[in-house]
């Protein structure tokens, strides 16, 4: 958010970091930027795309930027719906000018993945051209070209109160002292709901868990690994081990094993899983992927994932002028905040509302609240 703001010559941008950059749960994501799978809806895959290629265009720009990991994605179909679901994404996927197949040969799916069981399965797609990136790098990268851009960058400056007069946000109060601001974009991820308590606004969010386990096979692979999806989890290779996790939009957020509200200050740096999701996972991998009982775990963490009764992000006004909201991406931040980022500072600097500000605005959720408190981007016009 905060280099897309500094791209703009009319605006001085202080990007407000509670800790140090992407040492929260940016540090836990997957980073898997995939053209096809349903993290996100056909309305949106203008976003999608926009994701992939910035990464792929700043690692071109500057090799290790990103940490692009080009793997390729299998996306398993294991009923209609989610067939018919990839062949439109196939379709987007190939306009665009990359390349992908959907097949129901089961030989072919198993020349990708030799050890996949395919019972149930009704087909599979595969691109060569996607893959993960390090969310660790990429947070960096925009920061190191903000600051080129002339913006200012405050590590270890929580935000703690802000400056409300009149229904108006003049600034921000942190542990170095008081900011006056014309404009203050909320992008604290886990945080937000917090943020948005010290400005008086209770947001519509809750906390599910990306619980995850690093998989080491006893016996190697022996294959290229790509990035892995079924409807209810996916995989990626981590090195010689597979990092596995619940897919996001399983979680039911009425459940109080899947959702909550819980302090992300309290993560621990490993661990922190719930036996629930190793039962999961077990049953999941001894359906589809029984060669992966055979591992031994060699590390597992958690993360919050900060997530709206859709499923997709809030943008843009709050009740309070000048606080204005990029938050709820639940576990698509990644993939998402390239668009999030240039829809939004334009809104910001122009005054014109994109058509996915206006989408996805916070009056959408007339009456409901659910959400946290971490790095505020703010900008002084």
């Amino acid at each position: 958010m905060g280099f897309y703001l500094s791209t703009h010559d009319n605006l001085e941008v202080t990007i407000f970091e509670k800790g140090y950059i992407a040492s929260g749960t940016t540090a836990k994501s997957a980073g898997t930027v995939c053209l096809m799978d349903d993290s996100l809806s056909h309305e949106f895959w203008p976003v999608r795309l926009q994701g992939l290629q910035t990464y792929v265009d700043m690692e071109r720009e500057e090799r290790g930027s990103t940490g692009f990991d080009n793997t390729g994605t299998l996306v398993v179909a294991t009923d209609q719906d989610v067939e018919e679901s990839l062949q439109i994404a196939l379709h987007n996927t190939i306009e665009a000018g990359y390349r992908a197949e959907y097949r129901r040969d089961m030989e072919w799916i198993h020349g990708i993945i030799p050890d996949l069981s395919t019972e149930g399965v009704v087909g599979a797609a595969f691109t060569p051209d996607d893959g993960y990136f390090d969310p660790t790098m990429i947070a960096n990268t925009f920061v190191k070209k903000a600051k080129a851009r002339g913006a200012t960058v405050l590590v270890q400056t929580p935000v703690v109160g802000f400056n409300i007069v009149g229904g108006q946000v003049l600034g921000v109060e942190t542990n170095k002292g008081r900011f006056p601001l014309d404009v203050v974009v909320d992008a604290s991820g886990p945080w937000s709901r917090f943020v948005g308590r010290l400005a008086g606004i209770e947001l519509p969010i809750v906390h599910t868990k990306a619980e995850v386990f690093v998989l080491q096979p006893r016996v190697a692979l022996g294959y290229p690994f790509p990035v892995l999806k079924y409807p209810r989890f996916y995989a990626r290779r981590e090195g010689s081990n597979v990092f596995i996790c619940k897919a996001h939009l399983t979680m039911d957020l009425s459940d109080p094993k899947h959702s909550g509200l819980f302090d992300p200050d309290t993560l621990p740096m490993r661990g922190g899983t719930d036996p629930y999701f190793l039962d999961f996972l077990f049953g999941q991998l001894g359906q589809y992927y029984p060669r992966l009982l055979d591992t031994g775990i060699a590390m597992e963490w958690v993360g919050y994932r900060a997530e709206t009764p859709d499923f997709m992000p809030i943008l843009g006004e709050t009740p309070v002028g000048g606080y204005l909201l990029a938050v709820g991406c639940g576990g698509n931040g990644v993939i998402e905040a390239p668009s999030i980022g240039i829809n939004l500072a334009k809104y910001i600097a122009m005054g014109e509302k994109p058509p996915l500000v206006e989408r996805l605005g916070l009056d959408r959720f007339e009456g409901e609240s659910g959400g946290t408190a971490g790095s505020v981007i703010a900008s002084n016009a």
